[in-house]
């Protein structure tokens, strides 16, 4: 069968940083790699990471941040977006339509309606309230049966769905990592040394769970008098995070703000523990590959999604949720058991392999092949 356009569609991208962002631009980048001529489709974005747009971008309306699922996502807005859509689906032709996120307004739910392609979904998160999912279940089943194909990258991103629509089949392809970027041999950061690094990684908001790291941090500090913590990432809530670190350990956080992606895999290098105490809604966890693709070991809250990545004392430690004490154990048992270290670094590293792009984009081929085969021609028009 041969291999044609597609679309990948989602509300959020670079320069907005996180896992969907990286995602999309990975498998698009991948996809053409493996012969098709992909797009993507999203909103303008002011600020966030260094990055300037691949050529195959296309950009409509701006982005209204709203809170949803413990936190802030950012939804594509404009009065413009029916008709720019409409227009860009006659004039291209896509025969791949590719919704990443949910099936929700405004921009996901355009593009199907205008889709004259295969359409295809990936949900990405674990939501823990469905409500707006139950109150429009008539009107979202419509856009649900234009879809062809779904994917989830877990089963916890899937499960919330399916207590909805019991009766979807899917295909679960997890998140992938960027080998080329995330690698062992990668240099540390000179600015970095001196201290043995805590490191998180993630937007500064409450189900990300970087309070129980700085709340971690003293009781790693009785243990490991050399530890700081270094914080990677930017939001409103920075300032109040600041503010909760004890004046008596100031100089042993870190807050790094927004860094540039080309620098980032450096700072999983220039630590000796990654954390990751998100407190839930987590369905996969791109930061885990990250870390574990550095050969970083991993040390991550014992959430739903994190634990279909993490097998623990094998490839990292889970701890308990919400619970700085065990955090901070799990910590120091890293720093000072160097056989548990070297066992769960080398199997960090062969999860990363497992995950790298190449393999996932071929795995999201092989779907798009399968569904488009079982169809045999037969689409979904536009109304």
């Amino acid at each position: 069968m041969r291999k044609g356009k597609v679309l990948l569609v989602s509300d959020v991208y670079y320069p907005y940083p996180g896992g969907i962002s990286e995602h999309v631009h990975q498998l698009a980048k991948h996809l053409r790699n493996l012969g098709w001529e992909s797009f993507i489709l999203t909103t303008h974005f002011k600020g966030g990471v260094e990055f300037d747009d691949p050529p195959y971008v296309f950009r409509v309306g701006f982005p209204v941040k709203i809170l949803f699922n413990g936190s802030i996502a950012p939804v594509a807005v404009s009065f413009r977006i029916n008709s720019y859509v409409k227009r860009l689906m006659n004039r291209m032709r896509f025969d791949v339509v590719h919704i990443h996120g949910q099936v929700a307004p405004i921009l996901p739910m355009v593009s199907l309606k205008f889709s004259t392609g295969y359409n295809f979904i990936t949900f990405h998160a674990a939501h823990k309230k469905k409500f707006l999912y139950k109150l429009f279940k008539p009107y979202v089943r419509d856009y649900f049966n234009r879809l062809h194909g779904r994917i989830a990258v877990s089963e916890a991103a899937i499960k919330p769905i399916l207590e909805i629509f019991p009766d979807i089949d899917y295909r679960i392809i997890p998140n992938g990592v960027d080998l080329e970027r995330f690698r062992p041999d990668l240099q540390p950061l000179p600015h970095l040394k001196g201290y043995r690094n805590v490191l998180f990684v993630g937007r500064p908001e409450p189900r990300k769970g970087l309070k129980y790291a700085i709340l971690a941090l003293p009781h790693i500090l009785r243990e490991i008098p050399d530890a700081r913590l270094v914080v990677v990432g930017d939001g409103p809530l920075l300032g109040w995070y600041k503010s909760m670190v004890p004046e008596s350990i100031k100089d042993r956080v870190l807050f790094e703000g927004k860094v540039p992606a080309s620098i980032l895999p450096r700072y999983y290098r220039s630590a000796e523990v990654f954390v990751s105490p998100a407190t839930g809604s987590e369905s996969f966890g791109l930061v885990l590959l990250e870390a574990m693709a550095t050969g970083t070991p991993v040390v991550a809250a014992r959430n739903e999604g994190y634990s279909l990545v993490i097998r623990d004392g094998e490839n990292g430690l889970l701890c308990n949720v919400e619970d700085e004490i065990d955090l901070a154990a799990k910590v120091v048992r890293v720093m000072k058991d160097r056989k548990l270290r070297d066992r769960i670094v080398a199997g960090g590293l062969e999860t990363a392999r497992r995950h790298g792009w190449d393999r996932i984009a071929a795995e999201v081929e092989r779907y798009y092949l399968d569904v488009m085969e079982r169809y045999e021609g037969g689409r979904v028009r536009a109304v």
